[in-house]
């Protein structure tokens, strides 16, 4: 069971026109409800997001840490895409609705992929400074060499 052509098409759409509409305050609340909705799914991810949902935490992530400052070595159009295809993921009333069993989360996963290819190499990045970030000798790695 997959999604037609038609729901590909306007998924696709909103997710741009979304994209295009990112602001800061957006940027926050799909941050804050993408990371509600993964911990309400409780590492459950639906059958059709399974493969994403490592790159959807990872993505909820960069997010946080882009708004809190911490990285912010990522183009404004990779956190638009991503943002977007939060507001997507948390929307219960999207292209086929996520109360439909099975079906329910192609769409999300089409939007997710959608903002995954745009921003792969930039969540590359992001989770090597998040690995090099949580290594015991980073403040040494921080001190500029003499």
């Amino acid at each position: 069971m997959g999604l037609e052509e038609k729901q590909q098409q306007q998924s696709k759409a909103r997710f741009l026109t979304d994209m295009e509409s990112v602001d800061p305050s957006r940027l926050s609340q799909a941050a804050s409800a993408g990371e509600r909705k993964l911990n309400q799914l409780s590492g459950q991810p639906p059958s059709s997001l399974a493969q994403l949902w490592q790159d959807l935490r990872l993505m909820v992530n960069l997010l946080n840490d882009y708004r809190k400052g911490h990285y912010r070595t990522v183009p404004w159009k990779v956190i638009a895409a991503i943002t977007a295809a939060l507001v997507y993921f948390v929307s219960p009333v999207d292209v086929v609705p996520d109360f439909l069993p099975l079906a329910g989360y192609l769409d999300d996963a089409l939007v997710i992929k959608l903002a995954l290819d745009l921003a792969r190499a930039d969540l590359a990045r992001y989770s090597q400074w998040r690995t090099w970030q949580s290594e015991p000798d980073t403040a040494e790695k921080n001190t500029p060499s003499t």
